[in-house]
Protein backbone atom coordinates (compact mmCIF):
# COMPACT_ATOMS: atom_id res chain seq x y z
CA UNK A 1 0.00 0.00 0.00
CA UNK A 2 2.85 2.37 0.81
CA UNK A 3 4.44 1.69 -2.60
CA UNK A 4 1.18 2.42 -4.39
CA UNK A 5 0.67 5.69 -2.52
CA UNK A 6 4.19 6.86 -3.39
CA UNK A 7 3.64 6.01 -7.06
CA UNK A 8 0.26 7.73 -7.30
CA UNK A 9 1.58 10.91 -5.65
CA UNK A 10 4.56 10.89 -8.00
CA UNK A 11 2.33 10.48 -11.03
CA UNK A 12 0.16 13.43 -10.09
CA UNK A 13 3.26 15.57 -9.63
CA UNK A 14 4.72 14.62 -13.01
CA UNK A 15 1.46 14.72 -14.95
CA UNK A 16 1.62 18.51 -14.82
CA UNK A 17 4.37 18.39 -17.44
CA UNK A 18 2.06 16.60 -19.92
CA UNK A 19 4.89 14.82 -21.72
CA UNK A 20 5.34 11.17 -22.71
CA UNK A 21 6.36 9.01 -19.74
CA UNK A 22 6.51 5.36 -18.74
CA UNK A 23 2.71 5.45 -18.42
CA UNK A 24 2.51 6.16 -22.15
CA UNK A 25 4.16 2.76 -22.64
CA UNK A 26 2.27 0.96 -19.85
CA UNK A 27 -1.04 2.11 -21.36
CA UNK A 28 -0.16 0.75 -24.82
CA UNK A 29 -1.87 -2.39 -26.12
CA UNK A 30 1.46 -4.16 -26.59
CA UNK A 31 2.84 -3.43 -23.12
CA UNK A 32 2.60 -6.98 -21.75
CA UNK A 33 4.29 -8.52 -24.77
CA UNK A 34 7.06 -5.91 -24.74
CA UNK A 35 7.55 -6.27 -20.98
CA UNK A 36 7.92 -10.03 -21.55
CA UNK A 37 7.76 -10.88 -17.83
CA UNK A 38 8.89 -14.43 -17.03
CA UNK A 39 8.83 -15.97 -13.55
CA UNK A 40 10.08 -19.52 -13.04
CA UNK A 41 8.55 -22.09 -10.75
CA UNK A 42 10.13 -22.25 -7.27
CA UNK A 43 13.24 -24.39 -6.98
CA UNK A 44 15.50 -25.35 -4.10
CA UNK A 45 18.48 -22.98 -4.17
CA UNK A 46 19.88 -23.71 -0.70
CA UNK A 47 19.75 -26.98 1.23
CA UNK A 48 20.70 -25.96 4.77
CA UNK A 49 18.75 -24.04 5.71
CA UNK A 50 16.28 -24.90 2.92
CA UNK A 51 15.50 -21.96 0.64
CA UNK A 52 13.41 -21.72 -2.51
CA UNK A 53 14.21 -19.26 -5.28
CA UNK A 54 12.75 -18.08 -8.59
CA UNK A 55 14.32 -16.75 -11.81
CA UNK A 56 12.75 -13.48 -12.94
CA UNK A 57 13.30 -11.66 -16.24
CA UNK A 58 11.60 -8.78 -18.05
CA UNK A 59 12.32 -5.70 -20.13
CA UNK A 60 12.70 -2.18 -18.74
CA UNK A 61 12.09 0.98 -20.83
CA UNK A 62 15.22 3.08 -21.16
CA UNK A 63 14.95 6.14 -23.41
CA UNK A 64 12.65 7.97 -25.78
CA UNK A 65 14.17 8.92 -29.15
CA UNK A 66 12.37 11.47 -31.29
CA UNK A 67 13.06 12.51 -34.87
CA UNK A 68 11.64 15.93 -35.68
CA UNK A 69 11.23 18.01 -38.79
CA UNK A 70 12.72 21.27 -37.54
CA UNK A 71 14.91 22.60 -34.72
CA UNK A 72 12.94 23.31 -31.50
CA UNK A 73 10.17 20.86 -32.44
CA UNK A 74 9.61 18.19 -29.80
CA UNK A 75 7.12 15.95 -28.01
CA UNK A 76 8.69 17.16 -24.74
CA UNK A 77 8.03 20.91 -24.74
CA UNK A 78 6.53 20.63 -21.24
CA UNK A 79 9.81 19.34 -19.79
CA UNK A 80 11.57 22.35 -18.23
CA UNK A 81 15.17 21.39 -19.00
CA UNK A 82 14.35 20.38 -22.56
CA UNK A 83 12.57 23.68 -23.15
CA UNK A 84 15.64 25.59 -21.98
CA UNK A 85 17.92 23.50 -24.21
CA UNK A 86 15.76 24.05 -27.28
CA UNK A 87 15.36 27.74 -26.52
CA UNK A 88 19.14 28.16 -26.47
CA UNK A 89 19.55 26.83 -30.02
CA UNK A 90 20.88 29.59 -32.27
CA UNK A 91 20.71 27.83 -35.64
CA UNK A 92 17.05 27.29 -36.50
CA UNK A 93 17.58 26.87 -40.24
CA UNK A 94 14.95 24.50 -41.73
CA UNK A 95 16.47 21.06 -41.95
CA UNK A 96 14.00 18.23 -42.58
CA UNK A 97 12.73 17.68 -46.10
CA UNK A 98 12.10 14.99 -48.65
CA UNK A 99 15.06 15.12 -50.99
CA UNK A 100 14.98 14.72 -54.77
CA UNK A 101 16.89 11.46 -54.46
CA UNK A 102 14.37 9.98 -52.01
CA UNK A 103 16.29 10.81 -48.83
CA UNK A 104 14.87 12.41 -45.69
CA UNK A 105 16.48 14.63 -43.04
CA UNK A 106 15.60 15.03 -39.36
CA UNK A 107 16.90 16.39 -36.09
CA UNK A 108 16.82 13.96 -33.17
CA UNK A 109 16.64 14.19 -29.37
CA UNK A 110 16.91 11.58 -26.59
CA UNK A 111 15.64 11.62 -23.01
CA UNK A 112 15.23 9.01 -20.29
CA UNK A 113 11.76 7.45 -20.02
CA UNK A 114 10.26 9.41 -17.15
CA UNK A 115 8.79 7.73 -14.04
CA UNK A 116 10.24 4.30 -14.84
CA UNK A 117 12.01 4.01 -11.49
CA UNK A 118 8.75 4.92 -9.74
CA UNK A 119 6.32 2.68 -11.64
CA UNK A 120 8.68 -0.31 -11.88
CA UNK A 121 9.53 -0.27 -8.18
CA UNK A 122 7.43 -3.43 -7.64
CA UNK A 123 9.70 -5.46 -9.95
CA UNK A 124 12.98 -6.59 -8.36
CA UNK A 125 15.68 -6.75 -11.06
CA UNK A 126 16.52 -3.06 -11.44
CA UNK A 127 17.73 -1.56 -14.72
CA UNK A 128 15.67 1.64 -14.42
CA UNK A 129 17.14 5.07 -15.16
CA UNK A 130 16.75 8.22 -13.09
CA UNK A 131 14.31 10.89 -14.23
CA UNK A 132 15.88 13.72 -16.20
CA UNK A 133 14.22 17.06 -16.92
CA UNK A 134 16.33 17.48 -20.04
CA UNK A 135 17.50 15.86 -23.26
CA UNK A 136 20.54 13.67 -22.72
CA UNK A 137 21.56 13.93 -26.40
CA UNK A 138 20.59 16.45 -29.09
CA UNK A 139 21.55 16.51 -32.76
CA UNK A 140 21.67 20.33 -32.65
CA UNK A 141 24.63 20.00 -30.29
CA UNK A 142 26.66 18.16 -32.95
CA UNK A 143 27.07 21.25 -35.11
CA UNK A 144 27.90 20.85 -38.79
CA UNK A 145 28.66 17.15 -38.38
CA UNK A 146 24.91 16.45 -38.20
CA UNK A 147 24.49 18.01 -41.63
CA UNK A 148 27.60 16.65 -43.30
CA UNK A 149 28.53 13.37 -41.62
CA UNK A 150 32.17 14.46 -41.52
CA UNK A 151 32.52 13.32 -37.91
CA UNK A 152 32.78 9.76 -39.26
CA UNK A 153 35.12 10.57 -42.15
CA UNK A 154 37.91 8.47 -40.55
CA UNK A 155 35.62 5.80 -39.11
CA UNK A 156 37.32 2.43 -39.84
CA UNK A 157 34.06 0.51 -40.32
CA UNK A 158 32.68 3.26 -42.55
CA UNK A 159 35.82 3.33 -44.69
CA UNK A 160 35.76 -0.45 -45.03
CA UNK A 161 32.26 -0.43 -46.53
CA UNK A 162 32.25 2.93 -48.33
CA UNK A 163 33.70 1.42 -51.50
CA UNK A 164 30.96 -1.21 -51.72
CA UNK A 165 27.66 0.26 -50.48
CA UNK A 166 25.63 -2.25 -52.51
CA UNK A 167 27.35 -5.13 -50.73
CA UNK A 168 26.62 -3.41 -47.43
CA UNK A 169 22.92 -3.27 -48.31
CA UNK A 170 23.00 -6.97 -49.22
CA UNK A 171 24.71 -7.84 -45.93
CA UNK A 172 22.15 -5.79 -44.03
CA UNK A 173 19.30 -7.53 -45.83
CA UNK A 174 20.78 -10.93 -44.95
CA UNK A 175 20.70 -10.13 -41.22
CA UNK A 176 17.47 -8.15 -41.18
CA UNK A 177 15.12 -11.02 -40.42
CA UNK A 178 16.07 -10.86 -36.74
CA UNK A 179 18.04 -7.60 -36.42
CA UNK A 180 19.79 -6.98 -33.13
CA UNK A 181 22.17 -4.66 -31.31
CA UNK A 182 25.25 -4.86 -29.13
CA UNK A 183 26.59 -2.50 -26.47
CA UNK A 184 28.61 0.45 -27.68
CA UNK A 185 29.97 3.60 -26.15
CA UNK A 186 30.73 4.24 -22.51
CA UNK A 187 28.97 3.89 -19.15
CA UNK A 188 25.79 5.96 -19.05
CA UNK A 189 26.42 9.22 -17.16
CA UNK A 190 22.82 10.54 -17.18
CA UNK A 191 24.14 13.99 -18.04
CA UNK A 192 22.11 16.58 -19.91
CA UNK A 193 23.18 17.16 -23.50
CA UNK A 194 25.77 19.88 -23.99
CA UNK A 195 27.57 21.22 -27.04
CA UNK A 196 29.78 18.70 -28.86
CA UNK A 197 30.27 20.70 -32.06
CA UNK A 198 33.94 21.22 -31.15
CA UNK A 199 34.56 17.50 -31.75
CA UNK A 200 35.24 17.41 -35.48
CA UNK A 201 36.20 13.72 -35.81
CA UNK A 202 34.55 10.90 -33.87
CA UNK A 203 36.54 8.04 -32.28
CA UNK A 204 36.20 4.47 -33.68
CA UNK A 205 32.78 2.86 -33.18
CA UNK A 206 31.91 -0.83 -32.99
CA UNK A 207 28.36 -0.40 -34.28
CA UNK A 208 27.50 -2.55 -37.30
CA UNK A 209 27.75 -0.70 -40.62
CA UNK A 210 25.00 -2.60 -42.46
CA UNK A 211 21.49 -3.53 -41.32
CA UNK A 212 17.94 -3.81 -42.58
CA UNK A 213 17.42 -0.04 -42.38
CA UNK A 214 20.31 0.74 -44.73
CA UNK A 215 23.93 1.90 -44.44
CA UNK A 216 24.51 3.11 -40.88
CA UNK A 217 27.54 5.35 -41.48
CA UNK A 218 28.15 8.21 -41.62
CA UNK A 219 26.06 9.14 -38.59
CA UNK A 220 24.27 12.29 -39.66
CA UNK A 221 20.74 13.60 -40.11
CA UNK A 222 19.95 12.45 -43.65
CA UNK A 223 19.08 8.91 -44.74
CA UNK A 224 18.62 7.87 -48.35
CA UNK A 225 15.53 5.74 -47.85
CA UNK A 226 12.42 5.63 -50.00
CA UNK A 227 10.00 6.11 -47.08
CA UNK A 228 9.86 8.35 -44.03
CA UNK A 229 9.56 5.57 -41.46
CA UNK A 230 12.73 3.73 -42.46
CA UNK A 231 14.66 6.99 -42.72
CA UNK A 232 13.42 8.06 -39.29
CA UNK A 233 14.42 4.70 -37.77
CA UNK A 234 17.93 4.92 -39.22
CA UNK A 235 18.42 8.49 -38.00
CA UNK A 236 17.10 7.58 -34.53
CA UNK A 237 19.52 4.64 -34.44
CA UNK A 238 22.44 6.87 -35.43
CA UNK A 239 21.49 9.40 -32.76
CA UNK A 240 21.34 6.68 -30.11
CA UNK A 241 24.83 5.52 -31.10
CA UNK A 242 26.13 9.09 -30.90
CA UNK A 243 24.37 9.52 -27.57
CA UNK A 244 26.28 6.52 -26.19
CA UNK A 245 29.66 7.16 -27.77
CA UNK A 246 29.94 10.94 -28.14
CA UNK A 247 27.63 12.37 -25.46
CA UNK A 248 28.26 9.33 -23.21
CA UNK A 249 24.84 9.87 -21.66
CA UNK A 250 22.63 7.27 -23.37
CA UNK A 251 22.62 3.61 -22.23
CA UNK A 252 23.41 0.82 -24.64
CA UNK A 253 22.86 -2.89 -24.09
CA UNK A 254 22.81 -6.21 -25.93
CA UNK A 255 19.74 -6.94 -28.09
CA UNK A 256 17.61 -4.02 -27.00
CA UNK A 257 14.03 -3.88 -28.23
CA UNK A 258 12.35 -0.85 -29.74
CA UNK A 259 8.74 0.29 -30.00
CA UNK A 260 7.18 3.08 -32.04
CA UNK A 261 5.17 5.48 -29.86
CA UNK A 262 4.20 8.10 -32.47
CA UNK A 263 2.56 8.38 -34.96
CA UNK A 264 1.10 5.11 -33.63
CA UNK A 265 1.82 2.39 -31.09
CA UNK A 266 3.67 -0.68 -32.32
CA UNK A 267 4.68 -4.02 -30.89
CA UNK A 268 8.37 -4.46 -30.12
CA UNK A 269 11.07 -5.01 -32.70
CA UNK A 270 14.85 -5.25 -33.00
CA UNK A 271 17.18 -2.52 -34.21
CA UNK A 272 17.83 -2.96 -37.93
CA UNK A 273 15.00 -5.45 -38.43
CA UNK A 274 13.53 -5.67 -41.93
CA UNK A 275 10.97 -2.93 -42.59
CA UNK A 276 8.58 -5.43 -44.18
CA UNK A 277 8.49 -7.33 -40.88
CA UNK A 278 8.03 -4.06 -39.01
CA UNK A 279 4.94 -3.20 -41.07
CA UNK A 280 3.30 -6.25 -39.50
CA UNK A 281 4.23 -4.83 -36.09
CA UNK A 282 2.39 -1.56 -36.90
CA UNK A 283 5.57 0.46 -37.51
CA UNK A 284 4.24 2.82 -40.18
CA UNK A 285 2.69 6.22 -40.89
CA UNK A 286 -0.95 5.06 -40.79
CA UNK A 287 -1.55 6.53 -37.35
CA UNK A 288 -1.27 10.05 -38.76
CA UNK A 289 -4.67 9.64 -40.40
CA UNK A 290 -6.16 9.08 -36.95
CA UNK A 291 -4.26 11.47 -34.67
CA UNK A 292 -3.65 14.34 -37.10
CA UNK A 293 0.08 14.55 -36.28
CA UNK A 294 1.40 15.04 -39.77
CA UNK A 295 5.12 14.78 -39.01
CA UNK A 296 7.74 13.65 -36.47
CA UNK A 297 8.33 10.25 -34.87
CA UNK A 298 8.83 8.97 -31.33
CA UNK A 299 10.39 5.64 -30.31
CA UNK A 300 11.27 3.91 -27.05
CA UNK A 301 14.03 1.42 -26.29
CA UNK A 302 13.88 -1.47 -23.79
CA UNK A 303 16.62 -3.34 -21.90
CA UNK A 304 16.45 -7.00 -20.85
CA UNK A 305 17.10 -7.59 -17.13
CA UNK A 306 17.06 -10.75 -14.99
CA UNK A 307 17.72 -11.78 -11.41
CA UNK A 308 17.25 -14.57 -8.85
CA UNK A 309 15.04 -13.79 -5.88
CA UNK A 310 13.37 -15.56 -2.98
CA UNK A 311 10.30 -17.49 -4.11
CA UNK A 312 8.16 -15.39 -1.76
CA UNK A 313 8.38 -12.62 -4.41
CA UNK A 314 6.43 -14.63 -7.00
CA UNK A 315 2.86 -13.45 -6.18
CA UNK A 316 3.80 -9.77 -6.05
CA UNK A 317 5.88 -9.91 -9.23
CA UNK A 318 3.13 -11.65 -11.20
CA UNK A 319 0.54 -9.12 -10.05
CA UNK A 320 2.67 -6.02 -10.67
CA UNK A 321 2.03 -5.54 -14.42
CA UNK A 322 -1.70 -5.36 -13.69
CA UNK A 323 -1.03 -2.90 -10.86
CA UNK A 324 1.04 -0.76 -13.21
CA UNK A 325 -1.84 -0.74 -15.71
CA UNK A 326 -4.25 0.33 -12.97
CA UNK A 327 -2.12 3.15 -11.58
CA UNK A 328 -1.23 4.50 -15.04
CA UNK A 329 -4.84 4.61 -16.24
CA UNK A 330 -5.62 8.23 -17.05
CA UNK A 331 -1.96 9.28 -17.14
CA UNK A 332 0.26 9.77 -20.19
Amino acid sequence: MKNLLIIIIGLFQWNAFAVPSVCTLVNSKSFNSTLNLKVSSPYLCNVLPPKFCTNISYRVPQVFIETVAQPRETFFSGLPGAAVQLGAIKDVTPFAAGEDNGGFSYHSHITNVLLTMLVFRGLPCGGTLIDNYCFTAMSEHLGSNWRTGLGDKLQPVHLAWSLSPKLCLLKGAATSAVGGSRPSGYPNTNMCSIDRSWLKTYPPSNHEACNGWGVFYPRYGTSDNSDRTTASLMIASRMKSLGSEIFQSVPSSFNERWTMVEPQESSNFAEGQNIAILRGKRVSEWGRLRNGKLKNHLYSTWKQVSCVRDASNIPRVKLWPGIMKAICAGFK
